[in-house]
């Protein structure tokens, strides 16, 4: 899971801000900095971290307001009403990040630019509404999406519905998209061909999950921390589990690995603890370090092998090989091959001893 790597990243970039030199406002203005940018329009951060409703100017020090720079409103806990002005073309990444109290979110047909996790960590979120003319982005059911709708941008965390069907046309959910989605039963994902990391991450509500035909791969953390997950349906077209994919789903209980899945990284189905067995396909040629079959001691602050859990795996396989190294149990799957082989050998025993025995009576019979 890259989510802590990008938080990290998140406070280098607020770091970076802090260390430059902010242009001088007015008073009137004084709830925010800005920095010039080659147009000679501005890009502003928020100073105020305290503040409550921004209601963003067109301009400041006398250049139009067209950005929002990166981390503008990061950390702003209390902020519960931003008011954009038509001038703002773009969003910057992590802008509102951890705004804790941002309930909902009017942009204007004029912002066609959204940086990346520009609205992360917003739990109180209930709704996006987009400018109808705007030429990049909508917000059908308050959800944000790309404006032809293939792509699935951002969920609003505290949105109510128990249940969400994406757009008919959507083949891209975005990395985080329903991060900490607090209501979200279940997710109709329809035609999806991909799924971003940590996309699902915390939906503490979800119950269940169907990942669509087409999707390859599920990268870091896409269903970590779902509490309430108890059964995934992978597609037999999957050939990739990622880092910490399932990570700490305590409830799940069912799951299939498809043939044909080769790669599965590490502490991918690590903390399942209510999973108790997979029947793992011998086309899986790489499992990193506890990918299965371990458990997280919070006390102890160690991993330890479940020893409810079993492995079903083909001999010489590489997760023959997995669970033999790692002490974990393992019960070996009979191939079709080898079971009719043995079927005949024992026809043919029992064919030999039949014969056996007539000629044997045979002979008694001659001899009487």
């Amino acid at each position: 899971m890259k989510l802590l790597q990008k938080l990290i990243s998140c406070m280098a970039s607020t770091l970076l801000l802090m260390q430059s030199v902010p242009v001088s406002a007015s008073a009137a203005e004084n709830d925010f900095s800005y920095t010039l940018k080659a147009d000679n329009t501005a890009e502003i951060s928020c100073l105020n971290k305290s503040i409550e409703t921004a209601e963003i100017p067109s301009e400041i020090g006398g250049h139009k307001i067209t950005s929002l720079a990166d981390n503008c409103f990061a950390e702003c806990e209390k902020l519960k009403e931003v008011i954009l002005p038509d001038s703002v073309t773009k969003l910057g990444s992590y802008a509102f990040y951890h705004c804790s109290s941002l309930e909902n979110l009017t942009i204007p047909a004029t912002v066609t630019e959204i940086g990346a996790y520009a609205f992360e960590a917003t739990p109180d979120m209930t709704a996006f509404s987009v400018d109808e003319n705007n030429p990049a982005y909508s917000s059908p059911d308050g959800v944000l999406y790309t404006k032809s709708g293939d792509t699935l941008i951002k969920y609003p965390e505290s949105k109510a519905d128990a249940s969400y069907a994406v757009l008919d046309n959507c083949q891209k959910i975005e990395d985080w998209a329903f991060i900490g989605a607090q209501y979200l039963e279940y997710a109709d994902l329809k035609q999806v061909q991909s799924i971003g990391e940590d996309a699902f991450c915390w939906c503490v509500s979800l119950k269940n999950i169907t990942v669509p035909e087409g999707v390859t791969e599920l990268p870091g953390a896409v269903f970590s921390y779902c509490e309430k997950l108890e059964q995934a349906t992978l597609p037999s077209t999957l050939k990739s589990i990622g880092e910490r994919c399932f990570y700490s789903s305590t409830a799940l209980k069912s799951v299939n690995l498809p043939d044909g899945l080769k790669q599965m990284e590490a502490y991918a189905f690590c903390h399942c603890t209510s999973l108790h067995s997979l029947i793992v396909p011998k086309s899986l040629t790489n499992m990193n370090i506890d990918c299965m079959g371990y458990a997280y001691d919070e006390d102890k602050d160690e991993y330890y092998i479940q020893d409810n859990f079993t492995m079903y795996v083909y001999r010489n396989s590489m997760a023959f090989r997995y669970a033999a190294s790692n002490h974990i149990h393992y019960e070996l799957i009979q191939t079709g091959t080898v079971y009719y082989i043995l079927i005949a050998v024992i026809l043919v025993i029992i064919v030999i001893l039949i014969i056996a025995i007539i000629k044997v009576l045979k002979q008694r019979r001659t001899e009487a």
